[in-house]
């Protein structure tokens, strides 16, 4: 379940990245955002670039993955993809909008896609594509979006999203 969007033939500084080191490169994440050194209220400090990058050394020894520009770009890519689908599953016009949790999927009803993606073109590359680690990068990302008294913590959204999913399926 690739969660990126890949070009026929990538520049000399691009490389396309497989499930593994998505995968990993999550993890890593994930990990930084539970401990204090590199994570803080409104996202990660200097640095953790490097330590995703040791960090991936170690899980995915042969990859050469360097913070720039691979992990820097594909956490660029990463979190653009997260607030496209985060907009979708909990913006203003997301009415409609659930997220298969099992399946990894955006699932909406097709009147639905259509009218939103009159105005939201950049949301067309989830209609039958999953976004494998959403839950995982609302945890990443998620205080990043976080504005305003109505805010959900991201554990309580994903719940109700679930719930909402499975309700959809009744």
């Amino acid at each position: 379940m690739d969660i990126g969007v890949k070009k026929s033939r990538p520049s000399a500084d691009k490389r396309f990245w497989s499930e593994e080191e998505d995968k990993k490169l999550v993890d890593a994440l994930l990990e930084l955002a539970n401990t204090r050194k590199y994570n803080v209220d409104n996202g990660f400090k200097l640095g953790h670039y490097t330590a995703v990058e040791k960090m991936l050394s170690v899980s995915l020894p042969d990859s050469k993955l360097k913070a720039e520009p691979h992990i820097a770009s594909r956490m660029k890519t990463l979190k653009k993809h997260f607030n496209i689908v985060h907009d979708m599953l909990c913006g203003p016009n997301s009415s409609g909008f659930g997220y298969d949790d099992n399946n990894k999927y955006v699932n909406v009803k097709k009147p639905v896609w259509g009218d939103y993606l009159k105005s939201h073109k950049d949301a067309q590359k989830f209609k039958e594509k999953p976004f494998p680690y959403y839950s995982e990068l609302c945890i990443v990302f998620g205080k990043d979006r976080a504005i305003g008294k109505d805010v959900e913590i991201p554990t309580h959204v994903i719940e109700e999203l679930n719930m909402e999913a499975h309700e959809n399926q009744l």
